[in-house]
């Protein structure tokens, strides 16, 4: 068995990902969307979960499916897409497509002609921004989770990695670090006097109250 693994790059730039304009359409059982990777059955309109392998009804708005009328989200090269309801996309110049617009789907775009709209993500995604109490913007948010219980070889590259991606955040960005083995360490980053650290029970099961109240003890 190859356990299952992901890695996210919130602030990766791609110049070719693909924005589709409607909800994705999830597996009644585990939650997973409808992908490439998933088995379709067109004549009796289901679609078997890669991840559950469980049997899902394809809804009304994707009658038209078919071998050679896929929605976008079916594309074998659109493995990675963005979700965002109700926004339309900007045309970008495609040479390679030569696919011709199909029914639509979902709300109403035509998904085939999806090969050739393409949107670029970049840093300044406002969806990634944090406001304050105050309506003041103070960009991205990050929060480090650290396993402690590696080899020290290994903590050591985990170390220079963090370290690396760090330094390629936006100069506005919110930072966190908790790290965790048989004690759950919450540092305090932005006391540059000495290293500031609230210490929680890694045995010890503690409701949210609890935890509010033993930050706002430890921060005073």
């Amino acid at each position: 068995m190859i356990p299952l693994s992901v890695m996210c790059s919130p602030l990766m730039e791609s110049s070719e990902l693909p924005i589709l304009p409607y909800e994705p359409l999830i597996c009644v059982k585990c939650g997973a969307a409808l992908n490439p990777y998933a088995r379709v059955e067109y004549q009796s309109k289901i679609w078997l979960c890669p991840f559950c392998y469980h049997k899902n009804l394809f809804p009304k708005s994707y009658a038209g499916i078919g071998e050679n009328n896929l929605p976008a989200e079916l594309f074998p090269t659109y493995s990675t897409v963005e979700y965002h309801p109700g926004k339309s996309t900007m045309p970008a110049s495609n040479s390679s497509s030569n696919l011709s617009l199909r029914p639509n789907w979902g709300n109403g775009l035509s998904s085939s002609s999806l090969s050739s709209m393409v949107s670029t993500t970049n840093s300044s995604n406002p969806s990634l921004n944090v406001t304050d109490t105050r309506g003041v913007n103070m960009g991205p948010a990050f929060v480090f989770l650290v396993d402690l219980c590696m080899a020290e070889d290994e903590l050591r590259v985990l170390k220079n990695e963090l370290l690396l991606i760090v330094s390629q955040l936006p100069e506005n960005a919110l930072v966190a670090l908790v790290t965790f083995d048989s004690l759950v360490k919450v540092y305090d980053l932005g006391f540059a006097e000495c290293t500031r650290v609230v210490l929680f029970p890694g045995d010890r099961e503690l409701s949210s109250t609890q935890v509010f109240k033993k930050f706002c003890t430890a921060l005073l």
